[in-house]
């Protein structure tokens, strides 16, 4: 069993990895600003829909979902720290299908995973 020391390293170095990550995107333009002051920790954020991260996990989804599926549009996306990143986004897809995924993201391990989705139609 891990030691108390070892598991308070291990909290520090996520940590550590998550923040250095937050400062680089708002270092680079991108990421979400300024917390909102009555943000619950754990809870779902809004995101820019126009991100490039964003648009990349759309483009990721929706070629999971069929690989011959082109993203027209990200109507909605949102963002939840977890030990890495969830992102929930409303996609309109190929001009016919509005989706709803999920996509988990965890940098340090270069993990990106289609966790949920459900198509519909457009009429």
């Amino acid at each position: 069993m891990a030691s108390q020391k070892t598991v308070l390293l291990l909290v520090v170095l996520v940590s550590a990895a998550l923040a250095a990550r937050q400062a680089s995107n708002l270092k680079n333009g991108k990421g979400q600003g300024k917390q909102k002051q009555n943000q619950r920790v754990g809870g779902w954020t809004s995101a820019d829909q126009n991100d490039e991260t964003v648009q990349q996990l759309a483009q990721f989804a929706a070629g999971q979902i069929c690989s011959i599926f082109v993203v027209d549009a990200v109507q909605k996306a949102e963002t939840q720290v977890v030990a890495g990143m969830n992102y929930r986004m409303d996609i309109l897809v190929s001009k016919a299908w509005k989706c709803k995924v999920h996509v988990f993201e965890q940098s340090w391990t270069n993990t990106t995973r289609l966790t949920s989705f459900a198509c519909k139609s457009v009429p």
